[in-house]
């Protein structure tokens, strides 16, 4: 979260002339920050996965008969959220 914050956060960064697009983009011209982020990215996407499925448990709500299908729900989730934000520097980096 500080690497994160420290290489995007407006508060680390001189406001004057540069946007968020400039920060991002010069940050993914780096591959090892790409796939620094990346992977990141698939650390983050299973803790969302196992939590999603874990706020059923703690919450009493598991059942035999529903926990495959929440299962299934939190990898949906994980993925489409690791998807989703991994390919960001990969397009920034690569197609942009």
């Amino acid at each position: 979260i500080l690497f994160h914050l420290s290489n995007f956060s407006r508060f680390f960064v001189d406001q004057t002339n540069t946007t968020i697009y400039q920060i991002v983009s010069t940050a993914f011209q780096s591959p090892v920050y790409v796939g620094l982020y990346v992977l990141a990215m698939v650390i983050v996407a299973l803790h969302v996965s196992h939590g999603f499925w874990s706020l059923f448990q703690t919450a009493g709500l598991n059942h035999p008969k529903y926990m495959p299908a929440i299962h299934v729900g939190g990898l949906l989730l994980s993925l489409a959220f690791g998807l989703g934000f991994g390919f960001l520097p990969i397009y920034i980096a690569f197609i942009a």
